[in-house]
């Protein structure tokens, strides 16, 4: 065995992959780490910007009203529109914010498939699990005219994970017997809004009144529209008075030929006789 002269460095032996002459094949060479990693679908985090969704209550199998719980356009005694329709937007994600979140808002008038106008956008955040309340102030001309319309929300948020609760719609209407008795009927549009002709259904949804609806199916021509008439009676077991109030509801849907929805409307009735 050969001796290292004094003073200097012993010859160090490199693994022949780590030579800088290396020869061998590229697969058997180590690979250096990746700067990009897999990441799982599932673990994004992502905003839920939601409203009462009409759509997704009946899509769960459950029974739709067009009286949102997160819309209020009216006051009651006697039923009026408010200055400004109230609207609340929640974010669901409990860990993902939302910057930037479009919510715009429409008015019809009363009915059901009434075409819609744009009247407002608004620009917000919602941090996760935040709430927000928006006013949109209502026209002058509005205000001054009949005070049952309809008010549609649509959420646009481009990271939004679930979007069939982006949208929802207050259309609806409300009395006391005190003032349109126990048997009564109200009149409203159904308007075929787009650009073919439709068949349309109309139903009413189970209730605690006994209602109808006529015509309950029909034929539109684009744009074309009808006036159906919705009639109510209460059955004589329920007794409501001015002071014990008795609260109870009849919603109608329009259903397009295939199951597609049309739109709907809730009558509301507070029995105080």
């Amino acid at each position: 065995m050969s001796e290292v002269a004094s003073g200097s460095p012993p010859t160090v032996h490199l693994p022949r992959s780590t030579r800088p002459w290396c020869r061998c094949p590229a697969e058997a060479r180590p690979r250096p780490p990746s700067c990009c990693t897999s990441v799982n679908e599932d673990e994004i985090k992502r905003p839920d910007l939601a409203i009462y969704s009409q759509n997704e209550v009946i899509a769960a199998g459950g029974q739709p009203t067009w009286d949102s719980p997160d819309i209020t356009t009216n006051d009651w005694r006697p039923f009026r529109l408010m200055p400004e329709a109230r609207v609340k937007v929640r974010n669901l994600s409990p860990n993902a914010a939302a910057a930037n979140a479009l919510v715009h808002y429409y008015i019809s008038r009363f009915g059901i498939g009434a075409p819609r106008e744009l009247k407002a956008t608004r620009r917000i955040s919602l941090a996760p699990g935040a709430e927000t309340e928006l006013l949109f102030p209502l026209e002058q001309a509005v205000l001054n005219g009949d005070p049952r319309v309809g008010v549609f929300i649509e959420i646009e948020h481009r990271h939004d994970t679930k979007k069939i609760n982006n949208s929802g719609a207050q259309v609806h209407q409300g009395d006391y017997t005190s003032e349109v008795g126990r048997n009564h009927a109200i009149s409203f549009p159904v308007v075929n809004n787009s650009s073919f002709t439709r068949q349309i259904a109309l139903q009413v949804l189970p209730t605690n009144l006994t209602a109808s609806v006529t015509p309950n199916s029909f034929s539109l021509a684009p744009l074309q529209e009808v006036t159906a008439t919705l009639n109510i009676s209460v059955p004589a077991t329920i007794v409501g008075s001015p002071g014990n109030e008795i609260n109870e509801a009849v919603t109608v849907i329009g259903v397009l030929a295939g199951g597609g929805l049309l739109g709907g409307l809730t009558r509301l009735l507070r029995i105080d006789t």
